[in-house]
């Protein structure tokens, strides 16, 4: 197994970034390529990575391109077979890549995906995120959150990996690409590890949860520098995309109350200008639809059917 790419995106989070990058400089296992996509920070983010940390290799973009074609920007000169993505506000472990690489080299050659354990930064007791849930009413969240940490946690299989702490196969990233990028560019941030999960799930391919991985996670650290409106409207827009896109055609009718019910609450928050967007998001997701369907090997029924749960009402 060749060396391990990690891609951290970053935009106007100098001093999240730089104590992330301490944490990586304090692996056990340094072969690894670390690979920081800065998206046109105007506070000082690159010149600190360059004063603080010069083994990293800096990409900047020049403007804020999101979360999804930062990544894709970081994969444009990544050098790994393996490709960790990791949030800037994060701290990873001593030995996260170590286990990871542990992982990679045991598993069988059709797992592609691989989670970390992220547990709350400000309580690492209790975890952020094991992997991701698929809902029946198509959408999606973090499995296991915000529950108690178990020691005697074991890996298992999940749905897909959260981009935040995740170690993708680089030949299914590129066996799964679409014209829009490894990650869907017109994503800019959420939802684009769901679809990108799905799709690779479409494709064949299998994800593990590796406990022994950690990462304490800050939790929607990049999130506190956008308005809720601004989140609300991406994640619903987003979610719509990336059912049309891998979602078999019971399953968006399935999904039709809880997709209606986003689009009446973005046009209550938004009003009418929230329309076109959401129009460009059906286009989007319908073309892509075949794209998809051309890279699949397992029929969308069955996905689905393995796993596709009923959310539980709290």
């Amino acid at each position: 197994m060749g060396a391990i790419s990690v891609i951290i995106v970053n935009w106007n989070a100098r001093e999240d970034l730089c104590a992330c990058l301490r944490s990586l400089a304090d692996q056990t296992d340094h072969t690894f390529q670390t690979i920081v996509v800065d998206n046109g920070s105007s506070d000082g983010s690159e010149a600190a990575v360059r004063a603080e940390s010069p083994w990293v290799e800096i990409v900047q973009t020049g403007a804020n391109l999101g979360f999804a074609e930062g990544c894709n920007q970081g994969l444009a000169v990544a050098t790994g077979d393996w490709i960790a993505t990791l949030n800037n506000d994060t701290f990873v472990d001593p030995a996260w890549i170590a286990e990871l690489r542990s992982a990679a080299l045991s598993s069988p050659p059709e797992v592609g995906m691989l989670q970390s354990r992220m547990v709350f930064k400000t309580d690492k007791g209790r975890i952020n995120s094991t992997g991701l849930l698929l809902y029946k009413d198509g959408s999606a969240e973090d499995r296991d959150f915000d529950t108690p940490v178990r020691e005697d946690e074991e890996g298992d299989a999940v749905f897909c990996p959260t981009a935040g702490a995740a170690l993708y196969r680089r030949a299914m990233l590129d066996q799964t690409r679409l014209a829009s990028g490894w990650f869907d560019r017109d994503y800019f941030m959420y939802c684009e590890d769901v679809d990108l999960g799905w799709r690779c799930r479409l494709a064949g391919w299998e994800a593990r949860y590796v406990p022994s991985a950690l990462v304490a996670h800050a939790f929607q650290g990049s999130s506190k520098l956008r308005e809720r409106s601004f989140i609300g409207l991406h994640l619903k827009r987003n979610r719509l995309r990336t059912l049309l896109k891998n979602a078999s055609v019971p399953f968006l009718v399935k999904a039709l109350p809880r997709t209606l019910l986003d689009l009446g609450r973005a046009f209550t928050q938004g009003g009418p200008l929230v329309l076109p967007s959401f129009a460009i998001a059906v286009r989007d997701g319908l073309v892509q639809r075949r794209a998809v369907s051309a890279l699949a090997r397992v029929p969308r029924l069955e996905v689905e059917q393995r796993w596709a749960v009923k959310r539980r009402r709290s």
